[in-house]
């Protein structure tokens, strides 16, 4: 029985890019904001895989949620399976939305596709300062396919600066439930989670049920109603 959406964003994001989706959303849904922007300010070096989860569940806890369909999009793929690790028996469905998944015990990076790996590690630093920014042309690029230029605009306005520990902190799922529900949504224009690093993450958790959007990385910026779609289908318990 699920009662309650929480929706997890990904890297270089805040709470605010579910918007355009809550109101297509059948349940009372809480968009939380990871430590290191919003409503949880912290410095880089504090906003750790732990840290996230952390302030997740506590999230969870200030809200008292229970039946969660738990939805995490891109580079919340690192924080949402153990968030479900942790509090079980609290989550009803989880949602993996074109995220990265580390193999369990590993890190993001880790999950990254072999013949990229190396390089993205490389580009991710390795310096004290665990702060990870990219150029707006960088971010531009990586979401101009399949999206208006209003809506490009719209989402560079909430970048901001993100913690390399998102992709290099290793991290256990290995309490999460063989039997807990559990759902992928592939997009397939996107250009930030290619479709092969997506079939990749499928890869790394056993017992994924797959869905499709024919849409570029946010689609809850472009797509709202056709994610609400397939998220209240879950909510209800209806699969395909």
């Amino acid at each position: 029985m699920s009662d309650a959406f929480v929706l997890v964003h990904g890297g270089f994001q805040t709470a605010s890019c579910w918007e355009r989706l809550i109101p297509h959303l059948a349940l009372p849904a809480l968009a939380v904001d990871l430590p290191g922007r919003g409503k949880h300010p912290a410095p880089m070096s504090e906003v750790t895989l732990e840290a996230c989860v952390r302030s997740v569940i506590a999230d969870i806890d200030t809200a008292g949620l229970e039946g969660i369909v738990l939805v995490g999009h891109s580079l919340g793929g690192a924080t949402v399976p153990i968030v479900a690790s942790r509090i079980p028996e609290r989550i009803s469905h989880l949602v993996l939305l074109s995220t990265l998944v580390a193999p369990d015990g590993g890190s993001v990076a880790d999950g990254f596709l072999p013949e990229t790996r190396e390089d993205a590690i490389r580009r991710l630093g390795t310096d004290g300062d665990p702060t990870v920014e990219m150029t707006t042309a960088t971010h531009r690029a990586l979401l101009e396919d399949g999206m208006s230029e209003a809506d490009v605009d719209w989402v560079l306005g909430q970048v901001c600066a993100d913690s390399r520990h998102l992709f290099t902190d290793k991290g256990s799922r290995a309490q999460l439930p063989a039997n807990l529900p559990r759902t992928y949504i592939r997009l397939k224009r996107d250009q930030s989670v290619s479709w092969a690093q997506q079939e990749h993450a499928i890869s790394l958790m056993p017992g994924l049920r797959t869905r499709e959007i024919d849409c570029a990385h946010f689609a809850m910026v472009t797509h709202p109603n056709e994610l609400a779609e397939i998220l209240n289908e879950i909510a209800r318990g209806v699969t395909s």
